[in-house]
């Protein structure tokens, strides 16, 4: 039997409105699992009001306020450079805020590690305006002539057509909080982010990849951040609090009752 069946999988399902969302334990780290149909919930991508400025989950649910509108789901997106502006493609609302960045990371020491993400293949995440959804390395993406609606670029590319990332290692003990994105073989959207748990939602970046490849249904995975990741689901992880800061932020959106 394949070591992946042997794992101790625990699903908790839980049908919120018409989205579904989940807590799966996955080689002992659980995880929040939120599923969209991009052709039917209409996942955004907010940077902050002010470029350069921090984005939180307050600030932006206080923005969606003033439109009349209140998170329903929120998790910070790709990696960021320290003036609070994407690392790499950002595309909202089919306007491109950063271009995609294609470049290799220059050691400086011997010693010198790569960041993530730098560590290629790195990746995009891109829905269309079709409402459908795709992954694609960064250097293939150049070369698609896409247009999305909503696009982010981060790194390392977890899972590329079913096969892990080379540079991971399973027995690594580099534990951090994760959070990524996945596309299902039916082109279904798969968030995910670890349970702000300190003994249970830490993990290695193999087997967060495992757990899109071999439990999520995703040939297709992009790592989006590690410990500064966050996650709010309305009515399921508590009220809206101060988050670290960010760039980006995907969310999903509803009327304030």
């Amino acid at each position: 039997m394949p070591r992946h069946l042997t794992l101790f999988i625990l699903a908790t399902t839980i049908l919120h409105g018409a989205l579904r969302s989940e807590t799966i334990e996955h080689a002992g780290t659980r995880y929040w699992i939120q599923r969209v149909d991009p052709g039917k919930d209409k996942l955004e991508l907010h940077l902050s009001a002010k470029p350069g400025e921090p984005n939180t989950f307050p600030k932006l649910e206080a923005r969606l306020a003033a439109q009349g509108r209140r998170l329903r789901f929120a998790m910070n997106s790709g990696i960021f450079e320290g003036n609070f502006m994407p690392s790499g493609l950002h595309i909202a609302g089919g306007t491109i805020i950063t271009p995609l960045n294609l470049q290799d990371y220059v050691k400086t020491s011997e010693g010198d590690l790569t960041p993530n993400f730098f560590l290629k293949p790195n990746g995009v995440f891109f829905i269309r305006g079709n409402g459908t959804a795709a992954i694609a390395e960064s250097a293939r993406y150049a070369t698609l002539g896409e247009k999305p609606v909503l696009a982010t670029q981060s790194g390392p590319l977890l899972v590329q057509a079913g096969t892990i990332h080379p540079v991971l290692q399973r027995d690594s003990t580099s534990k951090r909080y994760r959070n990524g994105v996945g596309v299902t073989k039916s082109g279904g959207v798969v968030l995910v982010c670890s349970v702000l748990e300190r003994e249970t939602g830490m993990s290695n970046l193999y087997h967060f990849a495992e757990l899109f490849r071999d439990r999520l249904d995703c040939p297709d995975a992009l790592y989006l951040d590690g410990q500064i990741s966050y996650v709010y689901i309305r009515d399921l992880t508590g009220p809206i609090e101060q988050t670290n800061f960010f760039a980006g932020i995907l969310a999903l959106t509803e009327p304030i009752p």
